[in-house]
Parts: structure tokens; sequence; C-alpha cells
């Protein structure tokens, strides 16, 4: 055989390799596409024996793996395996589910009819049933190993028992008859969540778990009826270092984040209902935001650190940080209506830097939505607490403040802050202190000093500032390849705002000289200092402003006026012509270039 015959035999067989490779990956990718979302640790550590028969039914008769119902047959395609499995487990089970517990709805209905259940009966019935199938989903799936299917039976169980407990005290008629006081129905309902968290947590079955602090926060919310102001909420308090607790030994970030807002809606209801002492509100509030404090914390302390955990418990601080500075914020002015408003949220705000500290310090790995949230809430509470020109200087300060220190500790979450609190800075100059403030005046020069002149005059040179300081700086924006300049942003947001500064303030002939000036300046500015970006922002307000006297000036004003606007207007055009020509110099095609 020559050289060339065993070279395509050895194609031929990497090919063969590589074929069967593919099909394997093809194969598992497929069996994946049915999991939930993938996460790394105890959450996605369940069994995955639902595509493969129990080892006691593999060892007997005569030796060889009979098929059951959940063992996949190998030589069937992929597709089909797939909706094959997806509607003889999940559809069917779900279906099944649903049927029985219609099914046993029917047959009390029919023992009620027959005279043979009272309340109690059904009460009982109800949850000796759930109990069993509680008791017998979690028997399939821990010593059978048929893992999706047995915990579908359990949360059904799981569910039967509750309801049927709850109708103890939730149905008036029930009530009446059996004579239940709602504390010993809290209890009951209370140890069933309990017993049903710790097996879930037991069993990895973060699903189950899931279901039983729903059904948890819907016992709190039952405990409204009792018309105290302490059962409730301390409830709440409880269900949630309840999961703080289980996060410690399984990080199923899922349910922490998904606890956040029925905990807070719980609260709403209950403020509302029974409207407490602000002091108790104000501690149950603080005592819950602490909690989910310590829970995120312990979350980020667990092993997982893949993105999808990342993602669910920078969610979990800004829940907990909005829901918590709201709320606190209504709280705390009825109970000191001395305090300055916003002094809830900058509170807020505080904790979230020391909980960005301290996730930084002792974990290595600093929480970046809190560092983010604890400059954006730093700075509502500043405009919240300052009248409209304080709060503009105020949120300036803490602009400047932010970016130094995210940028001397390389504090990225900060720094994303800064350039948010930029963001509304603006927003803020623009609808709030162009309205509120008073306009320039000779005859009222307090007023003047602290008006809108004086806004937005520092404004503009904060923003100058602040590009020249960043320089040749820049920044990496996700989902973007390249690098943006950080510089660029804040010196055209300043010739934005004088721009808009010169509008405000003058008018007519008047407006259309200082913006030609403006121009005019910016364009020798860059000339000068050979700065292209100035050179660009000077023709851009040079372009607006021949735009308003060729549509506008030609319009609206007088003939005097009119006439002005031209003669000015052409004048620092043809300068600035000049400048431009005298600047390219002997090449001007390379000056240009450069």
């Amino acid at each position: 055989m020559s050289d060339d015959d065993d070279l395509e035999a050895e194609v031929r067989d990497l090919r063969a390799e590589v074929d069967a490779l593919q099909t394997r990956i093809t194969a598992l990718e497929s069996k994946l596409d049915t999991d939930p979302p993938p996460s790394v640790g105890d959450e996605t550590a369940t069994t995955e024996a639902d595509t493969a028969a129990p080892e006691s039914e593999a060892t007997h008769g005569s030796g060889t793996a009979p098929e059951t119902g959940e063992t996949a047959d190998s030589d069937a395609p992929v597709d089909e395996r797939n909706w094959e499995r997806d509607i003889g487990m999940k559809w069917l089970g779900g279906v099944g589910g649903l049927a029985l517990v219609v099914g046993v709805v029917f047959f009390i209905r029919l023992a009620i009819e027959a005279g043979y259940l009272g309340p109690l009966g059904r009460v009982l019935t109800g949850t000796a049933g759930g109990l069993i199938l509680l008791a017998g989903g979690r028997y399939a799936a821990e010593r059978q190993g048929y893992d999706r299917w047995g915990r579908l039976v359990a949360g059904t169980g799981l569910a039967i028992a509750y309801f049927s407990v709850y109708a103890a005290y939730g149905f008036e008629s029930y009530r009446a008859a059996i004579g239940a006081p709602l504390w010993v129905v809290l209890l009951v309902l209370t140890a069933l969540v309990a017993a049903t968290a710790v097996v879930s947590v037991r069993d990895h079955a973060p699903a189950v778990a899931g279901e039983a602090f729903l059904l948890g926060y819907v016992t709190a919310y039952v405990g409204l009826d009792a018309a105290s102001f302490v059962v409730s909420p301390a409830y709440v308090v409880l269900l949630t270092a309840g999961l703080v607790t289980i996060a410690a030994v399984r990080p199923w970030s899922r349910l922490v984040l998904g606890s956040v807002l029925p905990a807070y809606v719980l609260h709403i209801a209950w403020m509302n209902r029974l409207e407490p002492p602000e002091a108790v509100a104000t501690a149950i509030l603080t005592a819950t935001f602490a909690v989910y404090a310590a829970g995120v914390y312990v979350l980020r302390a667990s092993d997982r650190t893949d993105r999808w955990h990342r993602r669910l418990v920078e969610a979990t601080t800004g829940l907990n940080a909005v829901f918590a500075a709201i709320l606190l914020e209504g709280v705390v002015r009825r109970l000191i209506p001395t305090a300055p408003d916003g002094v809830a949220v900058g509170a807020v705000g505080l904790a979230l830097v020391g909980v960005y500290a301290v996730t930084g310090s002792r974990l290595g790995q600093q929480d970046s939505a809190a560092g983010m949230l604890a400059v954006v809430l730093l700075a509502v509470s500043v405009v919240l607490a300052a009248d409209p020109f304080f709060a503009t200087a105020g949120l300036l300060g803490l602009l400047c403040g932010a970016l130094a220190l995210g940028f001397r500790r390389d504090a990225r979450a900060v720094r994303i802050g800064g350039h948010l609190v930029a963001v509304g800075t603006v927003a803020k100059l623009l609808a709030v202190d162009a309205t509120e403030l008073p306009a320039f005046s000779l005859a009222d020069p307090l007023a003047t000093a602290m008006g809108r002149p004086a806004a937005y005059l520092l404004g503009i040179a904060v923003f100058y500032a602040l590009g020249r300081w960043f320089g040749g700086a820049s920044t990496t924006v996700p989902g973007i390849d390249r690098e943006l300049s950080m510089a660029a942003p804040y010196a055209w947001t300043a010739t934005g705002l004088a721009v808009v500064f010169l509008g405000l303030e003058l008018s007519g002939a008047g407006l259309s000289v200082a913006w030609a000036v403006l121009g005019l300046a910016f364009v020798g500015a860059g000339l000068a200092f050979d700065a292209r970006s100035r050179r660009l922002q000077g023709v851009v307000v040079l372009g607006l402003v021949t735009t308003k006297v060729f549509l506008y000036d030609t319009q609206g004003l007088d003939t005097l006026a009119r006439t002005l606007s031209f003669l000015v207007l052409g004048g620092i055009l043809l300068v600035a012509s000049y400048a431009y020509a005298r600047w390219q110099g002997e090449e001007p095609l390379k000056r240009l270039s450069g």
C-alpha cells in the first residue's frame, strides 16, 4: 500500500471519529436543552437518573436492565427521544398531578354528600393524602432514582396538604365547625413548610424548597387576619432568615432572589392594613434589609462562581436596596417629621458602601451592584434633601468624588455609579434647573449667584474639567469589542450645556452672536492646541447658529437684528475659515489626517 493510500485511510478514520464525537455532543446538547438554566454547584447537582433504570431493576432477573418508562431508547433518534421524554415525564406527570388533585376534591365531595366526612374529616383526609404523596414522591426520587417524577409528585402532595390545613381557618364554615384558632393553624402550616424545606435541602431539590417557601409567604399573609402587628412581619423575617440559612448550605440564588418581592409586598400589605407604629415598621424593614444583605454575602462566599449565579446575586442586592430605600423613606418621614428628606435613602446608600467594602476585603470579590447603587442612592438623597441649586452642587461634588475614588481604588462599580450620576445631573439641569431656578438679573445679584446661571456654569466647568482630567483614558463597553474614550462624552456634554445655557439666557440676534462667538472660540482652541475634538465641537456650534440664522432669523427678527445676525455670522465664519487655512500650512492633507 502506498503512502497516499495510508494517508487516505488515516483521514477516513479521523473523519469517522469526528462524526462519532459530533453525534455524542449533539445527544448531550439535546439532553441539556430540557434542563433548567445552567448553573454550578448544588443547585444543579440533582441526579440525572431520569434517563436510566434504577440499580435494583438493572440487576434483577437475567442481569440486563429492562426498559422502564424513564429509560430512553439509545437507538432512537435524538429528537424523538427528546419529545418523548418531555411528553412522558413532564406533560403526563404534570397533568397527572393536576388530575389527582381534582380527583381528591371530587372524592371528598362524594364523601361529604354521603355523610361520611365532616369539616374536620375533610381537613385530616386531605392532609394525610398530601403527606402520603409527599413521602411517596421523595421515596421515588431518592430510593428508586425517578428524580423528576418523584419531585413532581412530592410538590403536588405538599400543595394538597398545605391547603387542606389552610381550609381549617381560611373557610368560614370550616372555622365555625372545627373551632380551630389561628395560632394552631399557623403552627401546623409552619411545621409543614419547615419540614419540607429541610427535606428539600437534604434531597437537593430547590424546586420543592421554593414551593415550600412560597406557601410560607402565603401563611404570613394568612397571619394578617390575626389583627396583630407582630405575626406577619416577624414571620416574613423568619422566612427570609431561613432562606439565608439554606443558602449557607445550598447556594440556591434563585430562591433568595425570588423571595425579595413577596417579602416586601407582604410588608406593604401589613403596613397598609394594620398601620403599625412607625418605630416597629422601621425596625422590621431594617431587619429585612439586613437579612438579605447577609444572604448576599453568604451566596458570594459560596463555591459557585458562574456568571448566572453572580447575576442573580447582583439582582438580589438591587431589589433589596430599592425596596428598602423606598419603604424606609416613607416610614422615617412619619417617624421623624423634622428629619430632612432623603435621610433613609442616604442611610441605605451608606449601608451599601459597607457591603461593597466588606465583600471586597473579606471575599476578594466586590459586590458591583452594591457599589453602583450606593453612589446612585446617595445622589437621590442629595436631590431629596437640598434645594435645586445646592442639589446640583451636591451632585457635581458626588460625581467628582465617585470618579476619583473609582480610579484611585480601581473600583469599576463606583465609576459606573459616577457616570450614572453624571447622566442624572444633566437631566436635572435640563428638566428642573432650567425652569425652577431664577434667570440672570442685575437687580438681584444674590438670586443670580444661586440661580440658573450659577448652576449651569458650575456644571459646564465641572464637565469640562472631568473631560480634561480623563485625558486619553478609555473604557470597554460590554458588547462592543473596541474601547471608547471617556473624555469625549464629558467634553461634548459640557459644550451642549453651554449651548443650552446661552439659549435660556439670550434670544434673537443676541443668541446668534453668542453661539457664533462660542463656536469660533472652540475652533480657535482646537487649532491652537491641535485638539480635534474641540475643533469638531466648534464646527457643530457654527453649524447650529448658521441653521438658526438662515431658518429663523430671516423670518422672526426685525430688519436691524436680522442684519446684525448675518453680518456677525459671516464675519466669524470667514475668520474661522482663515484660521483653518493658516493651520493647514504647506501640507494640508497630511495635517488634516493627523
